[in-house]
């Protein structure tokens, strides 16, 4: 060890040095020096600087982004919504459980208040949202967005004019890094229908259903390609289960999904293949299946058994999956809780954080039973909890347009 620093320079102790500093100091340093700014663009230091990320937020502190929506009272008649990523620091000492909260910046592709911000895909500190019916890539901790160009199969609704026209509907959404082309990708699947209209009105005279279709965006090509969808799949719809949507993790998408029995849907980045993984059966027992999220670095479901007016939680780790067969283990089970909705992500020494029924976001330890009440902004339906490792991943500009300016 000592021979390693014997032989450090000080250019390698500078570059240590920065890249275990946060995102927006790492912005205003760029503007201090010009070899300074070279060097934080630079692929191995943006590689290095979100692999020391990685590795604290798999340490004993933990970084969560939370996508909040905030009502702001205008005057006695009217107020607005605002949205708000905001950054929880947890972390544990013995048995207490310590945070505290950094607001980023507001989204920063809104031009107004009036808009429903939705997160649905996170990769290496990129979050893929949706503002009403436009999607972006953004990096929350730099403020750098791109808006996606327009679909060629998500289409708007046909006009009233029209007697017959095709209905598509959002159905799955998905974000991640292909490890083959080295590039980020996005995936979005749609539903179809065939629909009738009665004349002059919106509302169906026949609503026939088609086949799901899928389409794949690349950050290279800054483009849209439609994909085939090789298994008979209904991902369930974001709308309805918006705490389950896509999961990253080492090159696949996650969903969510069901026909006559419930099991999860991914999608190979790289292959851009769609495969399907079974779950083991709770319905026997009484057990709703619900949500997807990451712990350890493994695929994670949660399912819910309803007791009166109690809710108890089943927490399920997959162990291995080798393509066509997959093995998952009960890693345990909370509750009964009143006054808990659901799950939003299993921490460290089995803490789990949950929302309640007001919106409040609290934390529950299995091995003390404690429940504690967090003083975070409420969190409000649709809204998106995920494990998040602050980078300064550049999100690539589109031809012709700037990237956000950090403020």
């Amino acid at each position: 060890m000592s021979q390693v620093r014997e032989c450090e320079t000080p250019e390698d102790r500078m570059v240590e040095i920065l890249s275990r500093l946060p995102p927006k100091s790492l912005m205003r340093f760029k503007c201090i020096r010009k070899s300074w700014c070279t060097l934080i663009n630079s692929p191995c230091f943006v590689a290095k600087h979100l692999s020391d990320s990685v590795d604290n937020k798999l340490s004993s502190s933990t970084c969560i982004l939370l996508n909040c929506s905030q009502a702001h009272v205008c005057s006695e008649e009217s107020w607005k919504q605002g949205v708000l990523w905001s950054v929880i620091n947890l972390s544990i000492d013995g048995d207490e459980l310590h945070y505290d909260i950094e607001d980023l910046t507001n989204a920063p592709f809104l031009k107004d208040d009036h808009h429903e911000v939705e997160i649905h895909g996170y990769c290496d500190g990129i979050v893929c949202v949706t503002v009403d019916e436009n999607f972006f890539l953004c990096n929350p901790a730099t403020g750098e967005f791109r808006q996606l160009p327009d679909s060629c199969l998500l289409l708007p609704l046909p006009g009233v004019k029209e007697k017959f026209g095709l209905e598509t509907t959002l159905k799955g959404l998905g974000f991640g890094y292909d490890c083959k082309a080295k590039e980020y990708k996005v995936v979005r699947i749609i539903e179809n229908y065939d629909c009738e209209y009665s004349d002059g009105e919106e509302t169906y005279i026949e609503h026939t259903a088609l086949p799901h279709t899928a389409e794949v965006y690349t950050t290279t090509a800054n483009s849209w390609k439609e994909i085939k969808i090789n298994i008979s799949s209904k991902i369930l719809s974001l709308y309805s289960y918006p705490y389950s949507c896509s999961v990253y993790l080492k090159g696949f998408c996650y969903w969510l999904s069901s026909d006559d029995e419930e099991y999860i849907c991914s999608f190979n980045l790289g292959d851009e293949i769609f495969d399907r993984i079974e779950l083991p059966s709770r319905r026997e027992s009484g057990f709703k299946l619900d949500g997807i999220f990451l712990y350890n670095e493994s695929i994670t479901y949660y399912c819910t058994s309803y007791e009166e007016r109690s809710r108890l939680f089943e927490i399920w780790v997959m162990d291995n999956y080798d393509g066509v067969k997959s093995s998952w283990t009960k890693h345990l089970t909370a509750g009964p809780f009143k006054g808990i909705e659901f799950p939003l992500t299993l921490r460290k020494h089995d803490e789990l954080l949950m929302i309640a029924s007001d919106g409040r976001a609290t934390s529950y330890n299995s091995s003390t039973r404690n429940l504690k009440y967090l003083h975070i902004p409420v969190i409000i339906y649709r809204n998106r909890v995920i494990d998040y490792a602050k980078s300064i991943v550049p999100v690539k500009r589109v031809e012709g347009k700037a990237p956000f300016s950090p403020i």
